[in-house]
């Protein structure tokens, strides 16, 4: 009886060290795939008028998490293939989908009103926001975030111009910090695992 009495402290403390590992190994921090902005810092704010004539605010967006690319619906690889990167996360995401947003803003204001990039981006999802507005406030937006975009004269194609743009998809947390970036041609399958974590 003695020696089992001077056994149980040591099982004890075993028990305790056990669980006290248990609960450092659950709690290491999430290792995010994509560009990790450290401090992560309020984002550039983003005021501009939705494919349906809507006001959009970013700010708004507040407990959801936002996707931003920078694109235009004449683009003929970039911006098709991200959306479509995009229709894959969301599909992934399933239920989750319902507190996260994906939005293109729009780097060629000349052209892409509203009705356009509605039709542009139903082939992608109906829910997928496209924001347009006048050039100076495009421009302002852009800055805010570093896209740099740049008009090419193409007179003998039928686009007759094309918009070399920054190719990145932009991640805004629910608190409204950029928190991530992800290149072109990112994995859809490592988004999804990362915007699965923050919502």
């Amino acid at each position: 009886m003695t020696r089992v009495r001077r056994l149980l402290p040591g099982l004890a403390a075993m028990a305790v060290a056990a669980v006290v590992l248990a609960g450092c190994i659950r709690d290491d921090p999430y290792q995010f795939k994509g560009g990790l902005f450290e401090p992560a810092a309020a984002a550039a704010p983003i005021e501009l008028t939705d494919q349906h004539g809507n006001p959009f605010s970013l700010s708004a967006m507040n407990g959801e998490v936002v996707l931003v690319y920078f694109g235009y619906t004449t683009c003929p690889d970039l911006c098709p293939t991200t959306l479509s990167d995009f229709t894959a996360v969301k599909t992934m995401l399933g239920d989750d989908a319902e507190n996260v947003r994906f939005v293109m803003v729009t780097v060629d204001p000349e052209r892409d009103t509203g009705e356009r990039l509605a039709q542009y981006l139903a082939f992608f999802d109906d829910e997928f926001v496209g924001l347009h507005g006048e050039v100076e406030e495009i421009e302002a937006v852009k800055n805010g975030y570093g896209v740099i975009a740049n008009k090419v004269e193409y007179p003998d194609s039928a686009t007759g111009y094309l918009v070399d743009h920054t190719s990145l998809i932009y991640v805004i947390d629910r608190d409204g910090n950029l928190l991530l970036t992800y290149p072109y041609g990112f994995d859809p399958e490592s988004i999804a695992e990362d915007i699965r974590h923050l919502v």
